[in-house]
C-alpha cells in the first residue's frame, strides 16, 4: 500500500470512527413513550462493550498507521537548493 493510499484509507477510518462514536452515544437505546400514562421504555439496541471495542481498534490502526508515515518521513530525504534568506527576507 502506498502512503497515500493509506492516507484515504485512514480518512475513511476516521469517519466510520465519527459514526461509531456517534452510535455509541446516541442510537445505542430505544426509547418507548407507552399509552396514555406516558411510561418510557429504554431498550439497548447495540453492546456498547462491542461498539467500544471496535473503535478502539479503529483508533489503534490510525496510531499505528500514522506511526508508519511518520517512520517513511524520517526516512526519506529530498535534495533540493533553497536560498532561505531569500525566500523569506522581507519586502523592500
Amino acid at each position: 500500500m502506498t502512503i497515500n493510499e493509506l492516507m484515504v484509507f485512514m480518512k475513511a477510518v476516521r469517519q466510520r470512527i465519527y459514526e461509531l462514536n456517534s452510535l455509541r452515544s446516541q442510537i445505542s437505546i430505544k426509547e418507548t413513550i407507552c399509552g396514555g400514562d406516558k411510561t418510557k421504555v429504554i431498550e439497548p439496541q447495540y453492546d456498547i462493550k462491542v461498539v467500544d471495542k471496535k473503535i478502539v481498534e479503529l483508533q489503534n490502526f490510525l496510531y499505528k498507521a500514522d506511526s508508519k508515515i511518520k517512520q517513511s518521513n524520517a526516512q526519506t530525504t529530498i535534495t533540493m537548493d533553497v536560498n532561505v534568506n531569500s525566500l523569506l527576507e522581507p519586502l523592500q
